[in-house]
């Protein structure tokens, strides 16, 4: 589904033990990650999300520059969006005095 800038799957994707990234302006990446605890762990459910720059892949990005962890819920994933929208406003305001190599 399309939430303002971002194309993210319903939270249906993630209980499935999907991973999702994506990315903007090329160098604006992203990734939430499921979280699903154990039965019978103190651990505790969430959905995990990253936000780096650049055009590395997540695993050879060299800095995140964000991460959250929320409710493992359609709720949460509503808080991931806004999330990512914010740090995407914010990036927005500084691309222009980033390099990258």
């Amino acid at each position: 589904m399309l939430h303002g800038y971002f194309d993210l799957p319903t939270f249906y994707f993630f209980e499935e033990g999907n991973i999702w990234s994506g990315s903007l302006y090329t160098n604006f990446n992203y990734r939430i990650v499921p979280k699903k605890a154990k039965k019978d762990s103190n651990e505790k459910s969430e959905l995990k999300m990253a936000v780096w720059y650049g055009t590395k892949c997540f695993d050879m990005a060299e800095e995140l520059v964000a991460q959250y962890s929320e409710d493992y819920s359609a709720e949460g994933l509503e808080a991931c969006l806004a999330h990512l929208t914010e740090e995407f406003e914010h990036f927005k305001e500084i691309r222009k005095t980033l390099r990258f190599d």
